[in-house]
């Protein structure tokens, strides 16, 4: 029960969030609900851990796949293994893509 209780007060605490409350108003908000302060410090403290949890996982996923990208379009082209004509496509295309893809991983770590 004790689970639940705190799987909905996080998640109210995250849409709360997601709407552009700051961290107080949601205090408050909470406190008008009859939850006791030491909770809904201990609570908002490991939900917003969680949250930067995951999105720190999902950014070093990004910048890992990035960082791939680039590495193919380095090995490709110095191997040569594609026609003259796409030579441009792999060289500056692939490397530009996968250099993207590393920002936005380090934008959303940020």
């Amino acid at each position: 029960m004790a689970e639940t209780k705190n799987e909905t007060v996080s998640s109210k605490i995250l849409a709360l969030l997601d709407n552009g409350q700051s961290k107080d108003e949601v205090a408050a908000r909470l406190e008008q609900d009859g939850l006791d302060p030491y909770f809904i410090k201990d609570i908002m403290k490991e939900t917003l851990q969680l949250r930067d949890a995951r999105r720190r996982s999902q950014s070093l996923a990004l910048i890992l796949v990035g960082a791939f990208i680039c590495l193919m379009s380095c090995v490709l082209t110095l191997t040569g293994v594609f026609s003259t004509q796409s030579f441009p496509y792999v060289l500056y295309g692939m490397t530009s893509v996968g250099i993207l893809i590393v920002f936005a991983g380090f934008v959303k770590i940020f």
